[in-house]
C-alpha cells in the first residue's frame, strides 16, 4: 500500500513540474510578442483553438456529466471565470506593461495565497512543514529574481501591470483552491472542456473590443507559432496535468509547485536573453528542491 501510495505521489509531483513549466514558457513568449499580438486577442484564440483541439477527447466524458454540471452550474460557472477571463487573461494583460523580473517576483505569493484561500474557504489545515517548505521555497526563488543581490529588490517599480499580475496571481491561486471541489464532482476532462467553451464565449466581447480600439490580431507564423503553444501546452496540458496532480497530492501539496514557475522562467531567459549562468542558479535551484521536499511530508488532504 505504501509504495502504491509513493508511486501515485510522484506521478503527481511529474504532473504538476511539467505543468508549471509549460506555464513558464507561456510567460516568456506572452512576453516577447507582447508588442504584436494583443492580450485578448491571444487569449480568445488561445481558448478557441485549445476547445477545438480538446474536444474530441473530452466529448465522451461531457456526454455522460453534462447533466451533473446543470445541477452544480454555479460552481462550473465560477471556475471557468476564475480560469479563463480573469486568472490567465490577466497575465497577458500585465505583460503589456510589466517585466518578467516583476512578474516572477509577484507570483511567489500564490503558494501562501492557495493556502490561506484553503483554509477559510473549505476550513483545512496547514502544516508546520508546509509553512516550513514554503519560506525555504520562497528565499531559493527570490535568491535568482534578486540575480543574487537582495538589495536588487528594493529597486523594483510598481507599475500598472504589476497590479494585472497581482490580480492574475490572487485570482489563479483562488481557482486552483477551488477547483479541487470541482473535481470530487466531475470528471477533469468534462470540466476543462466545459471551461475552455465557456471561457471562449466570456472573452469574445473584450476580443470585439479590442479590435475596435485598434489593437487587432494580424495572421502571420509568429501569431500561429504563439496561440497553437498557447493552445497546446498551457492550456490543455497544464491545466489537465493541474487538475491530475492535485486529485493525487492534494491542494496544499500542489500549491508549493507554483515556485517552480519564477525558476523556470530564469532558467529559460538565459538563453534566450544570452545571460550566463551564476552561482546563485544551482545554489536557489536546491533551495527550491529541498522547500518541495519539505512542505510534501505534510498530510496529503491537509488544506
Amino acid at each position: 500500500m505504501k509504495s502504491t501510495i509513493r508511486r501515485s505521489d510522484f506521478i503527481g509531483y511529474g504532473y504538476l513540474s511539467f505543468a508549471i513549466l509549460f506555464f513558464a514558457v507561456n510567460v516568456i513568449i506572452a512576453r516577447a510578442v507582447h508588442a504584436d499580438i494583443p492580450p485578448f486577442g491571444l487569449s480568445f484564440w488561445r481558448w478557441a483553438i485549445a476547445s477545438a483541439i480538446f474536444f474530441p477527447f473530452a466529448i465522451s466524458s461531457l456526454r455522460t456529466q453534462w447533466r451533473l454540471m446543470l445541477v452544480h452550474w454555479k460552481l462550473v460557472l465560477l471556475i471557468t471565470v476564475l480560469l479563463v477571463p480573469l486568472g490567465n487573461t490577466l497575465v497577458y494583460v500585465g505583460l503589456q506593461s510589466t517585466t518578467a523580473l516583476n512578474a516572477g517576483l509577484i507570483t511567489v505569493a500564490r503558494p501562501a495565497i492557495i493556502l490561506i484561500l484553503a483554509y477559510f474557504l473549505f476550513r483545512g489545515s496547514v502544516t508546520r512543514d508546509q509553512w516550513l517548505g514554503i519560506g525555504i521555497a520562497v528565499t531559493g526563488v527570490v535568491l535568482v529574481i534578486a540575480r543574487g543581490n537582495f538589495s536588487v529588490l528594493a529597486g523594483l517599480d510598481m507599475v500598472r501591470g504589476d497590479l494585472w499580475i497581482i490580480a492574475s496571481t490572487v485570482v489563479i491561486a483562488a481557482y486552483q483552491a477551488i477547483v479541487a471541489r470541482g473535481l470530487q464532482l466531475f470528471d477533469a476532462r468534462a470540466l476543462l472542456l466545459v471551461n475552455m467553451v465557456l471561457g471562449t464565449v466570456m472573452l469574445a466581447p473584450f476580443y470585439a473590443w479590442e479590435a475596435s480600439v485598434g489593437r487587432s490580431m494580424e495572421l502571420n507564423w509568429v501569431a500561429v507559432g504563439t496561440v497553437l503553444y498557447v493552445a497546446i501546452f498551457p492550456s490543455i496540458l497544464s491545466v489537465y496535468f493541474i487538475s491530475l496532480g492535485i486529485a493525487r497530492v492534494g491542494v496544499a501539496r500542489a500549491g508549493i509547485y507554483n515556485y517552480l514557475q519564477p525558476l523556470f522562467v530564469a532558467a529559460i531567459a538565459i538563453p534566450i536573453l544570452g545571460e550566463a549562468p551564476a552561482w546563485y542558479h544551482p545554489v536557489a535551484l536546491a533551495l527550491v528542491v529541498a522547500g518541495l521536499v519539505v512542505s510534501s511530508r505534510g498530510p496529503k488532504n491537509a488544506a
